[in-house]
């Protein structure tokens, strides 16, 4: 892992910017969504009404689209935010269960074939369906899929983007460049909402900077950090919760250093 040739100090910069992220939320996990953007300097704004889409696009600095909750009000929704931000803000999908529900894979499809997406994020299941590759997923979990780090790139490649497959190790690709995150605790699979946390948070990062590649790589490491670190300090998922947000809400760029030279040693032997 490289640090110097990353922008960290984007995680003081958001705190000061402040960036406005519209969500086109997964319902089940809309608050934590909306508590964790929160939590690391940035403004949440959800909404779920078709004919308010361009004042929401107006508003926002970046936009994450998931799939979670997907109706069809929501879907005309989707569809008119896209229209009115495509190739004027940051795109971030997350196309959630897209592998295990048809209906879901018709949708993400259409999307993909429309709209340009920035960044694509999902598990190794996602993201391999996605590219036509059937993986053995339980529910929207990942399940057993071979041949993770050829899956990205090739999804990367596809769809001229850059794809965060998060696993026991995320990777983040652009199709030629490969970033590898080691750093996870078993809490971030366990808390329902971790990876549509994760989506808004690469909206926020991607809301404040042009080099989207360090804002999907900071943000990927921001969050397993503080999975990491509230892992320390709790007995079981309840007392998790409140400390990943508390590291989240205290993170800055030298505690995200300070934390990456104390525990890289140990993930990567």
């Amino acid at each position: 892992m490289v640090k110097h040739q990353i922008n960290w100090s984007l995680v003081d910069q958001l705190r000061t910017k402040n960036p406005i992220i519209l969500t086109l939320a997964n319902l089940v996990t809309i608050d934590k969504v909306a508590d964790a953007v929160s939590a690391i300097g940035a403004s949440p704004i959800m909404s779920v009404e078709v004919n308010e889409a361009a004042e929401m696009v107006e508003l926002a600095d970046a936009i994450a689209i998931n799939l979670g909750t997907i109706s069809q009000q929501q879907l005309m929704q989707i569809k008119a935010t896209l229209q009115e931000a495509n190739h004027h803000k940051p795109l971030i999908l997350d196309p959630v269960a897209v592998g295990a529900v048809p209906s879901r894979m018709k949708i993400a499809q259409s999307l993909l074939t429309e709209f340009h997406f920035d960044v694509i994020k999902g598990n190794a299941s996602e993201i391999a369906a996605l590219i036509g590759i059937n993986g053995k997923s339980h529910g929207i979990d990942a399940g057993t899929v071979p041949n993770q780090v050829q899956i990205a790139e090739r999804c990367a490649r596809q769809f001229h983007t850059i794809v965060i497959l998060t696993g026991e190790t995320d990777l983040i690709t652009d199709g030629q460049v490969l970033y590898q995150n080691p750093f996870t605790v078993e809490m971030l699979t366990t808390n329902v909402g971790s990876g549509d946390m994760l989506s808004s948070i690469v909206a926020a990062f991607a809301g404040i900077t042009t080099d989207i590649w360090d804002a999907c790589i900071v943000a990927t490491v921001l969050i397993s950090a503080a999975g990491v670190l509230a892992n320390r300090y709790s007995a079981g998922l309840g007392s998790w919760q409140v400390q990943f947000f508390d590291q989240l809400s205290i993170m800055n760029t030298n505690s995200l250093l300070d934390f990456l030279e104390e525990s890289e040693e140990d993930y990567l032997d």
